[in-house]
C-alpha cells in the first residue's frame, strides 16, 4: 500500500518548507512535491490500481513530466 511521508527541507536561502513523498513497503521516495493534494491524488490512484513498487522511480518520474 501506498502511504504518504511528510519531511521538512531546508531550501538554498535557508527557509525550512514541507516535502511530500511516497512510501510503499521498503521503497521510500522523499522530497517529490510541496503539493499535498497532487501526492494524495496520486497516491490514491497507486493504490486503486495496485502499482507495484518495483515500477516506483518510473511511476514518479511519469508523475512529474505531467
Amino acid at each position: 500500500m501506498w502511504q504518504i511521508i511528510l519531511e521538512t527541507t531546508m531550501t538554498e536561502d535557508g527557509r525550512q518548507v514541507e516535502t511530500y513523498g511516497l512510501k510503499c513497503n521498503s521503497t521510500v521516495i522523499s522530497d517529490i512535491t510541496l503539493n499535498k493534494q497532487e501526492i494524495t491524488e496520486f497516491a490514491e490512484q497507486l493504490n486503486r490500481l495496485g502499482a507495484s513498487e518495483l515500477h516506483a522511480y518510473e511511476l514518479v518520474e511519469n508523475f512529474l513530466g505531467r
